[in-house]
């Protein structure tokens, strides 16, 4: 057993489903492994079909031809995919006792109906003792993924909006750990750039002062408010523009009161980020933001004008990547303005050197607005311009928008600018807040502190998955009401499911002192045979949403699975014998070890989609 548990966890849940089918499939075909047979079978797509697995026969029979190749024939004839599946059906049915698995062809297609005790022997021994190995895999062994996400700027309150990149590029570099991967988080702070020297140019033109700042009860708030006069004064007067501009090259120069103003702004919003990042239990390796690389863009600039590749257009530094690269586009980009100050494609290009020296990343994630796309594709195209190595390896991993309800306008999305952003910490403690009498209604035991836990879970885990769990090229509509559901698609649903199974858990433990040890044979009910396969497929889910980078991939398998498990739950609400508490000792304790499986999975699900699962709710 030791042995069979040990050669398992080598090879995925679903291989080892698969396994004895599969080497007789491929011992038939011809194949060269009974994986690369292993890798046809699949969940069926056709309507009405209720098998556990469906085998597409055109690769077998391909195989099979392959196999039957002679100098004198060289290419036979592949069979019909719909003959294959027929033999292939009696073969399999002729050793269906030992195989637990009843086959029938359907066209081209071989579908699959195991046992449920065949299930259970199969998957149980090898997540009873590791339940996370559900959502794991090794696809990403030695390799590293840098992942550029959140990316806020100084002297700004993180805005509503910002739930985007945080929590989609916090979900992905968990799901890239799960699956491998060395995964770096890192913070690209929108420090430097002519944002502050319009906010330095406003400061000065007020003539405002240090104990103005230290007074203002809401630092942040106090340079936002500074930021968004500025801007409104800017718009349409040159003078003003053109005086922030100065500013902007004067910090770049290391003007002293420049860079003091610039560092007193940046430690203001860093502990307020921080604070916020707490919440969110969301964490960074790297905090290197553009003012890191000020002065490391000069080489980057020189070499484009030593390979020729940048030309001069009224003072200012340009690619032409209409003449370079082609139709894709439409005008140059920017590289240095005509003041000499540089600009977001020079930092990204300086910055991307940087850490492929220090991680060696095979691949590079950008998480940003689709509204950068532009942007993103301009400097990648210069880094093949370039010849960078790395240049294959970067993705740009662009969402919609989060739009809100306004009375008036309807859904919309608030901009710093007009004053109107609707800021990231007031929706989550309003989340919280909400969440509060649901929690306390659902659980009158707790105590007051007990209540606040499980609402800080529940809310930041409500607004967290909302963004989430649809596919994340789209936009997002927000409303408290729909988030906090405790059913349908959502982390309360999600973390109720995780709470009930925890209750079952100390139940047994009252109800059965001296319990027999779980015997998964004994596992033979249909539905939890629809459990186990559930926990099965996570694994190839999480490969999927990886290769992607798709967090709603794992949400759509985590309310899969929270689904299966409540139709398993309350069919024991109708007939006793189907209770996890069974009355019968050694059976509840198979039961119990079903139960304890899925809710470390569904813990460990929540934990890479950023949300908590409490053990009470």
């Amino acid at each position: 057993m030791a042995e069979h548990q040990q050669a398992a966890a080598q090879q995925s849940l679903h291989e080892t489903i698969c396994g004895a089918v599969a080497e007789l499939i491929a011992r038939h075909a011809g194949m060269p492994s009974a994986s690369q047979a292993a890798a046809l079978f699949a969940a069926p797509t056709a309507k009405g079909v209720t098998a556990d697995f469906a085998v597409t026969c055109f690769p077998v029979a391909m195989a099979m031809a392959k196999r039957d190749a002679t100098p004198e024939c060289p290419k036979p004839k592949p069979q019909p995919a719909p003959a294959v599946a027929n033999a292939l059906a009696d073969l399999i049915n002729k050793e269906s006792e030992r195989l637990g698995v009843q086959a029938t062809a359907s066209g081209p297609f071989l579908n699959l109906t195991y046992s449920p005790a065949a299930i259970a022997s199969v998957v149980m021994p090898v997540l009873g003792a590791s339940p996370v190995a559900a959502l794991r895999s090794a696809t990403g062994a030695g390799r590293t993924v840098c992942i550029d996400f959140s990316s806020p700027n100084i002297a700004k309150h993180l805005a509503f909006h910002h739930i985007r990149s945080t929590m989609i590029g916090n979900c992905l570099a968990n799901m890239y750990d799960a699956a491998g991967w060395r995964a770096v988080r890192i913070n690209f702070l929108g420090d430097w750039g002519t944002a502050f020297g319009r906010l330095i140019s406003g400061w000065k033109r007020e003539g405002l002062t240090m104990e103005q700042l230290n007074a203002a009860e809401d630092k942040v708030t106090f340079l936002n408010q500074l930021y968004v006069r500025a801007s409104q004064a800017a718009e349409g007067n040159a003078e003003l523009e053109e005086d922030a501009r100065r500013w902007s090259k004067k910090l770049e120069d290391g003007d002293a009161d420049a860079r003091y103003l610039w560092q007193t702004f940046k430690d203001a919003s860093l502990a307020e980020f921080n604070s916020m990042y707490k919440l969110l239990n969301v964490s960074f390796d790297s905090w290197k933001g553009e003012a890191y690389y000020e002065d490391k863009m000069l080489p980057i600039i020189n070499e484009l004008e030593e390979k020729h590749i940048t030309s001069v257009d009224k003072g200012a530094t340009i690619v032409d990547l209409t003449k370079l690269v082609g139709k894709k586009f439409s005008k140059p980009a920017l590289i240095k303005r005509a003041d000499g100050g540089t600009l977001y494609a020079t930092r990204d290009l300086t910055a991307c050197d940087d850490r492929f020296a220090e991680y060696k990343f095979a691949r590079s994630l950008y998480v940003v607005d689709l509204g950068q796309s532009l942007h993103f594709q301009e400097w990648f195209a210069i880094a093949k311009l370039l010849g960078r190595p790395y240049v294959n390896t970067l993705r740009h991993v662009g969402f919609g928008v989060v739009l809100i309800e306004d009375e008036d306008a309807g859904w919309c999305k608030g901009k710093t600018r007009t004053g109107k952003a609707l800021l990231l910490k007031d929706v989550l403690n309003e989340a919280i807040k909400k969440a509060e009498p649901k929690v306390r209604e659902k659980n009158t035991e707790m105590d007051a502190a007990q209540v606040a836990e499980v609402s800080r879970a529940v809310g930041v885990g409500a607004v967290v998955f909302n963004n989430l769990r649809n596919g994340r090229v789209n936009d997002v509509k927000f409303k408290y009401e729909e988030a906090l559901r405790f059913d349908g698609e959502t982390a309360p649903y999600l973390q109720y499911a995780h709470a009930r199974l925890c209750s079952i858990e100390r139940n047994f433990a009252k109800t059965y002192t001296n319990a027999p040890a779980p015997n998964p044979a004994l596992l033979t009910a249909p539905a939890e045979k629809q459990v186990l396969l559930c926990l099965v497929r996570l694994q190839a889910i999480l490969e999927r949403a990886v290769e992607t980078d798709e967090p709603s991939c794992l949400c759509t398998g985590m309310l899969q699975l929270a689904s299966v498990l409540s139709t398993y739950l309350t069919a024991g609400t109708g007939d006793r014998s189907l209770r996890v508490l069974s009355d019968d000792a050694a059976l509840a304790s198979s039961r119990l070890q079903l139960v304890s499986v899925t809710r470390a999975v569904l813990c460990e699900g929540l934990r890479l989609l950023g949300l908590i699962a409490p053990e009470k709710m």
